[in-house]
């Protein structure tokens, strides 16, 4: 029966009113019955006969709907294919349906609408692939179906849409090539964003062909190759956005052909405004992110001269040469981003004439010379220049009228939340307020230090304001001009750090400061005492004078800062003791004193410093004994207490334990040795009858550990029995009851935890792994094979097959496996989503080409091994498992660590796998469970004993990799048993150490670049974590914390 007739019967049995609705409005409600199960559109009803007067309908003269406009009507997720109404729907013209919750694929039998111009479906859930029949609508002039799940190609048949201008298929799943069947739209077309997909291969040329295109956005794809220099034929085009791709090849000097371009974005446009918040690289200050665009050669003058250029964004983007200085016809250049490339040669005195620049960064780049005179530096809400080689006078603060542009943007989601694109006013800005960022640092200017450089016009706005201007030469006192407008800021943060900038600094002009977040001055000349009015400054939060010629005492005013939480003061000419009432900075985690001449004792107070994480008091005069009530601030991960006249013993307990480094508490003559960082977290070192004013002893010449770290080693190492660890693992395995595997069957659903951009299948999954073929397995391990995937071109994920035997069931495992989903840390592998059923489950990974870090520690090539390599991938995988120790909920030990379960990026990056496979720690249980795991030659010896393990045992494991990692051996070896100690690692680490041969334990190139120092600390960070007493062996967290004092970029502790 056709669709037609149905409807004719429908309607004779309906009741009277419904009878009377035209053919139209009987169809409108049979839409309504398919999209909106809630009934947000409850006027439409058969009681209301005229269908023009429901909410979103338009009808034209004979009373046919030509428009429905559903725009934003939360009519819920349901399925947008389940109506087969839409074509009885003749005259409608406009279709709006965007911003619902619209789920399904594109109904086919939209193609059956031969009157529709208007098909808008964007922001909705809509998935599967763009239905040909679309093109059949031949009237079709608009179709906007971005931010959409759908996949596949681009029908090659919409190229014969002869009428279309605008095509926006932003933000979906769209894959394979741009279809060449596309260029019969040349003709008309004007809009057209593809961004945001997965499209591969090229830009193809014949997109020059396209004359009346006036936005083209291929933005976020994995397209290669150069930028055709056909474009430069497309003599309207507006907006060329090609940024987050993989180009390559020189910017084609026949963009500047393009007469009415104004947008130009080349590589990524981060929606960073202020460095403070931020960490992409926009060239402000931070990391670049996942930016691909490398182009070689550089920016085509002509581009510069562009008449009706606004915006030209090209950060990181690997140009070289000059900037082009022929910016003579710049009035409406707005935003210039040109960052972090490798311009050379004096700064373009061109761009004084470009009046309305709201956004300028050229940091990170060679550039010289001096600044235009003419700069608008005044009216620009992001002004950096840092990091180049600038020199002369800073630019004076400029009284002068800001240029605002009036013409409209023509590029609004690259604008989005950016105050820079356009108006500098208020309705532009973010919703905490105006960022106004100034970055001169790291250049050669010199005179006297500036007012600040922000103009009256953003003064109005009540900005957060940062100046930035360390690194330079400025000279002289700072300026009560360098305060005068902190009323009119909502925030102030100031660097004036490494500059020659003498003389004492106001208390009057500082203290009336009261926005003042942020000030560094280090490393000066500023003299005479602090100022107590800094104690005035309630909303403070850094304050760092260190490296200076400060003198007089430190003022207890300093104490009712509550919102201060760095203090730095080292090295000036500081006297007196600690104020008492510096105990009531109830914020403060850094305090950093040392340097000075300061005497008396630590006042107890400190201790009511709860958030107290480095504590440097070192090379001062202070003398007394420590408080031991200093061991009840439990976030302290530093002190420093070196060269003082401290007495007594040092606290070993609460945080204190663990971070007792003798050179932090050395040239204290009567203070009681501290252990080694590796006695630390055992007994015998802080017996009463150790001599306060002993010498200490030299190191042997081979090893560099001391003589009570070599006893202590030996000592503990002598413990392990390897043989009758090996039996009673045996025994502890027997223990386990196995579990029969469940019936095949069940539903063939995968679950996404993270949205990658693509639809995974059961079908699709299988399908990539040639359904768990040999051929692509990559590794094979206790809880099952992993596979890799390559689920399209540039999309390659791994997939883990679990062992059913190993689980209970598919819903005891589908809740521990959720559980897992939601676990997110950065140095985790992260768990993307799953397959569960009686006789599936997989789990699904990101894919690593690098490989794991067994394949690295025994295959690498030389050089590639170094301490910064050691340090970051030991750093990584501690960071991880102190997630999950303390910080997950629930708790989870992970059991399994070993170095192929450790993965690698292309950085060696650690990120580690499989965690949460074995049994979750929930919150009712203890810290051991007789759930077993592990591989042997990194289980810990307690587990042999007692078939218990706890995350001590992952600490045990981690020792054994940071072992492998410095020695390149295997954790189990038979050549290690000509050494006495068995055949293990930890056996012949310990034997060598014992015998001041510390050296040979490093892979020898390793050693040879050094720094031994830092080795050596790790190497005792490794045997402290395969020590067999469980309270001596450190937690993870500790383990973190002496990593990151290792860092060579971390804070100074000499």
């Amino acid at each position: 029966m056709s669709w037609f007739l149905w409807l004719l019967l429908l309607a004779a049995s309906l009741t009277p009113s419904l009878a009377q609705l035209s053919g139209d409005g009987i169809a409108l409600l049979a839409v309504k019955k398919a999209l909106d199960p809630s009934d947000a559109l409850s006027g439409w009803n058969a009681g209301s006969v005229d269908p023009c007067l429901w909410a979103g309908v338009s009808c034209a003269q004979d009373r046919r709907v030509t428009s429905l406009n559903l725009t934003g009507a939360f009519l819920g997720t349901c399925s947008s294919s389940h109506s087969d109404s839409w074509e009885n729907l003749r005259k409608l013209q406009v279709l709006s349906l965007q911003e619902n919750s619209f789920s399904g694929g594109i109904p086919a039998e939209l193609g059956a609408l031969s009157s529709l111009e208007v098909l808008d479906l964007e922001g909705n859930l809509l998935d599967g692939p763009i239905p040909p029949a679309i093109a059949s609508c031949r009237s079709l002039v608009h179709i906007s179906l971005g931010r959409n799940k759908l996949s596949g190609g681009i029908p090659a048949s919409l190229g014969g849409l002869s009428r279309l201008r605008h095509l926006s298929l932003t933000s979906n799943q769209l894959s394979s090539v741009i279809p060449p069947g596309l260029q019969g739209l040349c003709g008309t077309l004007e809009y057209l964003d593809l961004g945001s997909n997965f499209f591969i291969r090229g830009i193809p040329p014949w997109l020059g062909n396209c004359s009346k295109l006036q936005v083209l956005v291929l933005e976020s794809n994995y397209l290669q190759g150069f930028i055709p220099s056909e474009l430069g034929r497309l003599g309207m085009l507006q907006v060329l956005d090609v940024s987050m791709n993989r180009l390559t090849g020189q910017v084609p000097a026949a963009l500047g052909d393009c007469l009415e371009l104004s947008f130009l974005v080349l590589t990524h446009p981060s929606s960073c405004v202020s460095p403070f918040n931020c960490t992409t690289g926009d060239g402000v200050r931070g990391v670049d992110k996942a930016e691909f665009n490398q182009f070689d050669g550089p920016l085509p003058s002509s581009i510069s001269k562009l008449p009706k250029l606004q915006v030209l964004w090209a950060p990181h983007a690997a140009l070289t040469g000059g900037i082009p200085d022929g910016w003579g016809a710049c009035e409406r250049l707005r935003s210039l981003n040109l960052a972090g490339n490798s311009f050379t040669g004096d700064f373009p005195q061109g761009l004084g004439k470009c009046s309305s620049l709201t956004y300028l960064d050229l940091s990170l780049n060679r550039l010289e010379a001096q600044l235009p005179p003419q700069l608008p530096t005044s009216c620009m809400i992001v002004f950096n220049v840092s990091r180049n080689s600038l020199s002369g006078d800073v630019l004076p603060r400029r009284s002068i009228e800001c240029n605002d542009t009036q013409e409209p943007v023509v590029y609004p989601s690259f604008c989005s939340g950016r105050p820079f694109c356009g108006k500098r006013r208020s309705e532009t800005c973010l919703s905490s307020g105006l960022i106004v960022v100034h970055d001169i640092s790291g250049n050669n200017f010199s005179g006297p230090v500036p007012a600040p450089l922000i103009g009256d016009e953003l003064l109005e706005q009540e900005p957060v304001y940062e100046l930035l201007m360390s690194e330079n030469r400025l000279a002289g006192n700072i300026p009560s001009s360098f305060f005068a407008f902190c009323g009119r800021f909502k925030a102030f943060m100031a660097n004036l750090s490494d500059n020659q900038i003498s003389g004492e600094l106001s208390g009057q002009d500082i203290g009336g400061c009261k926005s003042l977040v942020q000030f560094s001055a280090s490393n000066n000349l500023i003299e005479e005492a602090l100022p107590k009015e800094l104690g005035t400054l309630g909303n403070l939060s850094l304050l760092d004078l260190s490296r200076n010629r400060l003198s007089g005492s430190i003022p207890g005013e300093l104490g009712e800062l509550q919102m201060l939480t760095s203090l730095f003061l080292a090295n000036n000419s500081l006297v007196g003791d600690i104020p008492e009432k510096l105990g009531q900075a109830s914020s403060l985690s850094l305090l950093d004193l040392s340097g000075n001449t300061l005497n008396g004792t630590i006042p107890s107070s400190l201790a009511n410093l709860s958030h107290l994480e480095y504590l440097l008091l070192n090379n001062n005069d202070f003398s007394g004994t420590i408080p031991p009530v200093l061991s009840d601030i439990t976030s302290l991960v530093a002190v420093n207490l070196a060269f003082n006249n401290f007495s007594g013993s040092v606290p070993s307990s609460g945080s204190w334990v663990g971070m007792c480094d003798k050179e932090h508490f050395q040239g204290n003559p009567y203070l009681k040795p501290c252990p080694t960082s590796l006695a630390a977290f055992g007994p015998g070192y802080m017996e009463e009858n150790l001599d306060p004013v002993a010498a200490p002893q030299d190191p042997p010449a081979g090893g560099g550990l001391s003589v009570v770290v070599i006893v202590a080693i030996t000592s503990g190492c002598a413990v392990a029995v390897v043989l009758l660890v090996l039996v009673l693992l045996v025994q502890c395995t027997k223990q386990r009851v196995p579990r029969p595997p469940g019936n095949r069957g069940g539903r063939k659903e995968v679950v996404i935890f993270t949205n990658i951009g693509f639809r995974f299948t059961y079908e699709n999954v299988v399908r990539a792994t040639g359904n768990f073929s040999v051929d692509y397995l990559i590794g094979n391990g206790g809880f099952g094979a992993t596979y890799k995937a390559e689920m399209m071109p540039g999309l390659v994920v791994a997939v883990k097959r679990l062992s059913i035997g190993r689980f209970q069931g598919v819903q005891q495992f589908d809740t521990e496996i959720r559980t897992l989903g939601r676990i997110q840390h950065s140095n985790l592998v992260k768990l993307i989503g799953y397959h569960a059923s009686e006789g599936e489950m997989f789990l699904i990974y990101n894919y690593f080409p690098r490989g794991n870090l067994e394949s690295f520690i025994h295959n690498r090539s030389r050089g590639e091994i170094s301490w910064a390599v050691v340090h970051r991938i030991a750093m990584g995988i501690a960071e991880a498992l102190a997630y999950l120790h303390d910080e997950c909920q629930p708790r989870v030990l992970h059991r399994d660590i070993k170095p192929s379960n450790i993965l690698l990026d292309n950085n060696l990056t650690a990120f580690l796998a499989d965690f949460g496979l074995a049994r979750l720690l929930g919150a009712s249980e203890t810290h051991a469970t007789t759930d077993v795991a592990g591989t042997f030659g990194y289980v810990a010896p307690e587990y042999a004993m007692t078939c218990r393990v706890s995350d001590k045992a992952d600490v045990y494991s981690y020792g054994v990799v940071l072992l492998e990692l410095l020695s390149g051996k295997k954790a189990l070896d038979p050549a290690f048993s000509d050494y006495g100690h068995g055949f293990t690692i930890v056996g012949w680490a310990c034997l060598l150490i014992g015998q001041g041969r510390a050296h040979e334990v490093f892979i020898v190139e390793l050693w040879e670049m050094g720094p031994e120092a830092f080795l050596l600390e790790t190497l005792k960070l490794a045997v402290m974590c395969t020590v067999d007493s469980l309270t001596v062996r450190p937690t993870m967290r500790q383990v973190v914390d002496r990593l990151r004092h290792m860092d060579q970029s971390s804070l100074p502790f000499s």
